[in-house]
């Protein structure tokens, strides 16, 4: 007996509506100020370590939590895009979703051993808070793109 584990394919636009406001408030986050203090909250921790390197696991701290919501946001915006069934979904699609989900996680690791081999200091915590994200988009990108090379070739014949 074969599972699916896709989700319905009316979530790829919920994640697709989701993912504009939620993309553009991340990479505001990312490239603008630093992080403010809109509204403060305490919130559970599993590990918190501050400035003055006191560390505390399974406590309480104070943030913002604006940073956590944006990446949530576009954590689940783009799993529902990724992991949408397409209308089609057939054998086809399943090979094509492997070999995307294969060659974005090789594009993702080759990404990250030049980053952790050249960008340092500020520079890399910026790439690390973006490389979450890079896999998933990575697959997206190549997942559509090989389908539509394939809609393309069943619709020449």
């Amino acid at each position: 007996m074969k599972k699916n584990y896709l989700l319905p394919h009316n979530f790829k636009m919920i994640g697709l509506i989701m993912l504009v406001p939620f993309l553009a408030a991340c990479i505001w986050l990312l490239l603008g100020p630093c992080e403010g203090d809109w509204f403060i909250v305490d919130v559970p921790a599993l590990f918190t370590l501050d400035l003055a390197s006191t560390s505390e696991w399974f406590g309480m701290t104070s943030t913002d939590p604006v940073n956590e919501i944006c990446m949530l946001g576009l954590l689940v915006s783009l799993v529902f895009i990724a992991l949408s069934k397409e209308k089609d979904e057939d054998e086809m699609t399943a090979v094509v979703r492997m070999q995307s989900f294969v060659w974005s996680f090789w594009c993702t690791a080759v990404l990250m051993l030049i980053a952790i081999l050249f960008v340092y200091d500020l520079a890399f915590m910026y790439f690390a808070f973006a490389s979450v994200f890079v896999c998933f988009i990575m697959y997206i990108c190549k997942f559509n793109y090989e389908m539509i090379k394939i809609r393309r070739t069943e619709n020449e014949k």
